[in-house]
């Protein structure tokens, strides 16, 4: 089980930036902007298997000897406890997509961990952020509709980026 053990310091993009795309020139809607912006950035991670800020996430998982990260990029991995013990010896590949951890584990292995393209919206990359505003955008327009896929466009501009795992 993935758990993120800090929230995003900041969201991949501004609710100024975002009124703007939408064209909204009035505060009334700020609060409901904010919560489509950040449900679109845990509806695209969650697809795409990435983290867009950076953060700290606890990966739980039964004993294997390969532990594949749910998030991409990682950027290091803190601690590995196997069955409670803090782990000593683990290889851990973070060039791997997936990154990867080894450990010979026992019963249960927690794996301490963090992801993302960094920390401000800069950081992340350009077609993220965009298909992050389309998101928002269809989001706002059409709030009586819960689409069961993801629009094509925004399909098309994530593809690059999605972790796929085997």
């Amino acid at each position: 089980m993935l758990i993120d053990l800090d929230d995003p310091p900041v969201e991949p993009i501004t609710l100024a930036e975002t009124k703007t795309f939408l064209r909204v020139d009035h505060d009334d809607d700020d609060g409901l902007i904010a919560t489509l912006i950040a449900s679109a950035r845990q509806t695209l991670e969650n697809h795409l298997n990435v983290a867009m800020i950076r953060r700290s996430m606890q990966l739980s998982s039964p004993a294997t000897d390969e532990f594949r990260l749910p998030r991409w990029p990682v950027t290091s991995v803190e601690t590995v406890l196997v069955d409670g013990e803090q782990a000593t010896d683990y290889i851990v590949n973070l060039r791997k997509r997936p990154a990867t951890v080894c450990a010979s584990a026992m019963d249960h292995v927690e794996i301490a961990f963090t992801a993302g393209y960094g920390t401000e919206p800069s950081d992340i990359p350009a077609p993220l952020r965009q298909a992050l505003l389309l998101l928002v955008a269809q989001a706002y327009e059409h709030r009586d509709a819960t689409p069961s896929t993801l629009p094509l466009m925004v399909d098309a501009l994530t593809m690059p980026y999605r972790v796929v795992g085997l």
